[in-house]
């Protein structure tokens, strides 16, 4: 029973509350606030949270933490924060690889620590 203090959720993260929209952790928020900036510079629009993806033929859903539309491109993107790797984030991303629509991009860190880590390209993005 919890008595004082926010809910805390698996691996340790608090929800948060930015812009009247409720985020997995404070990464996840700054990692929104960087793509809003993004978007008010003319660089992405079209900014979504929690698109479903489905990977497989099984249709494996995964969520990514957002989509955005590349200006300059007209691609379709994701992004996804990672506080650290778990062996379900190991999995999923062997799957995007494979299965993946598009490009995948892995943020780490918080603030202006914020940074681009990793960029996964899905099957249907080589060529």
């Amino acid at each position: 029973m919890r008595l004082f203090g926010p809910k805390s959720q698996k691996y340790g993260a608090i929800r948060v509350k930015r812009a009247g929209l409720s985020f997995a952790s404070q990464g996840e928020a700054n990692l929104y606030e960087h793509l809003l900036w993004l978007e008010r510079a003319g660089k992405i629009r079209a900014i979504r949270c929690q698109v479903s993806v489905y990977l497989t033929k099984a249709k494996i859903l995964y969520k990514p933490d957002f989509s955005f539309v590349g200006v300059d491109t007209g691609e379709l993107i994701y992004a996804e924060f990672k506080g650290f790797e778990t062996p379900e984030w190991r999995i999923k991303r062997r799957l995007w690889m494979h299965y993946g629509p598009g490009r995948l991009q892995v943020f780490k860190g918080g603030g202006a620590a914020l940074r681009l880590v990793e960029e996964i390209r899905g099957a249907s993005d080589e060529g």
